[in-house]
Protein backbone atom coordinates (compact mmCIF):
# COMPACT_ATOMS: atom_id res chain seq x y z
CA UNK A 1 0.00 0.00 0.00
CA UNK A 2 3.05 2.28 0.17
CA UNK A 3 3.60 2.01 -3.57
CA UNK A 4 3.58 5.11 -5.74
CA UNK A 5 2.77 2.76 -8.63
CA UNK A 6 -0.48 1.72 -6.93
CA UNK A 7 -1.36 5.40 -6.55
CA UNK A 8 -0.69 5.91 -10.27
CA UNK A 9 -2.90 2.96 -11.23
CA UNK A 10 -5.70 4.20 -8.98
CA UNK A 11 -5.37 7.68 -10.50
CA UNK A 12 -5.63 6.19 -14.01
CA UNK A 13 -8.76 4.21 -13.04
CA UNK A 14 -10.25 7.32 -11.44
CA UNK A 15 -9.60 9.39 -14.58
CA UNK A 16 -11.11 6.69 -16.81
CA UNK A 17 -14.28 6.61 -14.74
CA UNK A 18 -14.37 10.41 -14.51
CA UNK A 19 -14.06 10.63 -18.30
CA UNK A 20 -16.86 8.10 -18.74
CA UNK A 21 -19.07 10.11 -16.40
CA UNK A 22 -18.29 13.61 -17.72
CA UNK A 23 -17.89 13.04 -21.44
CA UNK A 24 -19.91 9.90 -22.07
CA UNK A 25 -22.62 10.53 -19.45
CA UNK A 26 -22.26 6.90 -18.24
CA UNK A 27 -23.56 5.60 -21.57
CA UNK A 28 -22.75 2.11 -22.76
CA UNK A 29 -24.64 2.50 -26.03
CA UNK A 30 -22.18 4.59 -28.02
CA UNK A 31 -24.77 5.43 -30.70
CA UNK A 32 -26.63 7.78 -28.34
CA UNK A 33 -23.58 9.75 -27.23
CA UNK A 34 -24.01 12.83 -29.35
CA UNK A 35 -26.44 15.09 -27.56
CA UNK A 36 -26.07 17.73 -30.23
CA UNK A 37 -25.74 20.26 -27.43
CA UNK A 38 -22.96 22.74 -28.00
CA UNK A 39 -23.21 25.69 -25.65
CA UNK A 40 -20.74 27.69 -23.61
CA UNK A 41 -21.54 29.60 -20.44
CA UNK A 42 -18.82 32.04 -19.41
CA UNK A 43 -20.77 33.62 -16.54
CA UNK A 44 -20.04 31.86 -13.22
CA UNK A 45 -23.07 30.50 -11.39
CA UNK A 46 -25.48 31.31 -14.22
CA UNK A 47 -26.91 29.47 -17.21
CA UNK A 48 -27.33 25.75 -16.60
CA UNK A 49 -27.07 26.29 -12.86
CA UNK A 50 -30.35 28.21 -12.82
CA UNK A 51 -33.47 26.04 -12.76
CA UNK A 52 -36.92 27.64 -12.70
CA UNK A 53 -35.38 31.01 -11.88
CA UNK A 54 -33.46 29.66 -8.86
CA UNK A 55 -29.86 28.58 -8.44
CA UNK A 56 -29.45 24.82 -8.07
CA UNK A 57 -26.12 24.21 -6.37
CA UNK A 58 -26.38 20.40 -6.47
CA UNK A 59 -24.31 20.23 -9.67
CA UNK A 60 -21.65 22.52 -8.18
CA UNK A 61 -21.36 20.28 -5.11
CA UNK A 62 -21.26 17.10 -7.21
CA UNK A 63 -18.53 18.55 -9.45
CA UNK A 64 -16.53 19.62 -6.43
CA UNK A 65 -16.82 16.19 -4.80
CA UNK A 66 -15.94 14.44 -8.07
CA UNK A 67 -12.58 16.26 -8.23
CA UNK A 68 -11.54 15.85 -4.56
CA UNK A 69 -9.83 12.52 -5.37
CA UNK A 70 -7.81 14.29 -8.09
CA UNK A 71 -6.31 16.59 -5.45
CA UNK A 72 -5.65 13.66 -3.15
CA UNK A 73 -3.96 11.59 -5.88
CA UNK A 74 -1.80 14.51 -7.05
CA UNK A 75 -0.77 15.15 -3.47
CA UNK A 76 0.11 11.49 -2.94
CA UNK A 77 2.17 11.42 -6.13
CA UNK A 78 3.86 14.81 -5.63
CA UNK A 79 3.63 15.72 -1.93
CA UNK A 80 6.38 18.35 -2.18
CA UNK A 81 4.63 20.38 -4.88
CA UNK A 82 3.11 23.65 -3.64
CA UNK A 83 -0.69 23.86 -3.73
CA UNK A 84 -0.78 26.05 -6.84
CA UNK A 85 1.30 23.52 -8.77
CA UNK A 86 -1.15 20.76 -7.76
CA UNK A 87 -4.07 22.90 -8.90
CA UNK A 88 -2.80 23.30 -12.46
CA UNK A 89 -3.20 19.65 -13.60
CA UNK A 90 -6.71 19.62 -12.12
CA UNK A 91 -7.61 22.92 -13.75
CA UNK A 92 -6.28 21.86 -17.16
CA UNK A 93 -7.96 18.43 -16.94
CA UNK A 94 -11.27 20.11 -16.16
CA UNK A 95 -10.69 22.62 -18.97
CA UNK A 96 -9.98 19.74 -21.36
CA UNK A 97 -13.27 18.07 -20.38
CA UNK A 98 -15.17 21.31 -21.01
CA UNK A 99 -13.47 21.86 -24.40
CA UNK A 100 -14.09 18.24 -25.45
CA UNK A 101 -17.75 18.49 -24.46
CA UNK A 102 -18.07 21.50 -26.72
CA UNK A 103 -15.97 20.12 -29.59
CA UNK A 104 -17.87 16.85 -29.79
CA UNK A 105 -21.29 18.27 -28.80
CA UNK A 106 -21.39 16.01 -25.73
CA UNK A 107 -22.85 18.52 -23.32
CA UNK A 108 -22.75 22.05 -22.04
CA UNK A 109 -19.41 23.72 -21.39
CA UNK A 110 -19.68 25.88 -18.30
CA UNK A 111 -17.18 28.02 -16.42
CA UNK A 112 -19.00 27.10 -13.19
CA UNK A 113 -17.99 23.47 -13.77
CA UNK A 114 -14.40 24.55 -14.32
CA UNK A 115 -14.41 26.55 -11.08
CA UNK A 116 -16.11 23.88 -8.96
CA UNK A 117 -13.89 21.12 -10.35
CA UNK A 118 -10.76 23.14 -9.60
CA UNK A 119 -12.07 23.91 -6.11
CA UNK A 120 -12.52 20.15 -5.64
CA UNK A 121 -8.84 19.63 -6.47
CA UNK A 122 -7.95 22.28 -3.88
CA UNK A 123 -10.16 20.59 -1.26
CA UNK A 124 -8.48 17.25 -2.02
CA UNK A 125 -5.01 18.80 -1.65
CA UNK A 126 -6.10 20.45 1.60
CA UNK A 127 -7.51 17.19 2.91
CA UNK A 128 -4.20 15.51 2.08
CA UNK A 129 -2.30 18.22 3.99
CA UNK A 130 -4.50 17.68 7.06
CA UNK A 131 -4.15 13.91 6.89
CA UNK A 132 -0.39 14.10 6.29
CA UNK A 133 0.05 16.16 9.46
CA UNK A 134 -1.92 13.61 11.43
CA UNK A 135 -0.75 10.35 9.82
CA UNK A 136 2.81 11.36 8.88
CA UNK A 137 4.58 8.38 7.20
CA UNK A 138 1.37 6.34 7.20
CA UNK A 139 -0.36 8.82 4.87
CA UNK A 140 0.30 6.97 1.59
CA UNK A 141 -0.59 3.47 2.84
CA UNK A 142 -3.77 4.68 4.54
CA UNK A 143 -4.93 6.78 1.56
CA UNK A 144 -3.97 4.06 -0.95
CA UNK A 145 -5.96 1.50 1.05
CA UNK A 146 -8.95 3.84 1.29
CA UNK A 147 -8.70 4.68 -2.42
CA UNK A 148 -8.48 0.99 -3.33
CA UNK A 149 -11.59 0.17 -1.29
CA UNK A 150 -13.49 3.15 -2.72
CA UNK A 151 -12.41 2.27 -6.26
CA UNK A 152 -13.57 -1.34 -5.92
CA UNK A 153 -16.89 -0.22 -4.42
CA UNK A 154 -17.40 2.48 -7.09
CA UNK A 155 -16.59 0.09 -9.94
CA UNK A 156 -18.92 -2.51 -8.43
CA UNK A 157 -21.70 0.06 -8.11
CA UNK A 158 -21.16 1.24 -11.68
CA UNK A 159 -21.22 -2.39 -12.83
CA UNK A 160 -24.57 -2.89 -11.11
CA UNK A 161 -25.93 0.30 -12.70
CA UNK A 162 -24.78 -0.74 -16.17
CA UNK A 163 -26.13 -4.26 -15.71
CA UNK A 164 -29.49 -2.99 -14.46
CA UNK A 165 -29.87 -0.62 -17.41
CA UNK A 166 -29.22 -3.13 -20.16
Amino acid sequence: MRSKSLTGVLLALYLAVLTWIILFKMQTDWTVLTTGVRTVNLIPFAGALVTNGRANYQEVVLNLVAFVPFGLYLSLLEPRWPARKRLLPGFFTSLAYEVLQYAFALGRSDVTDLLSNTLGVLVGAGLYALLAKRLKEKTRPVLNAAALVCTVLALGFLGVLVGANR
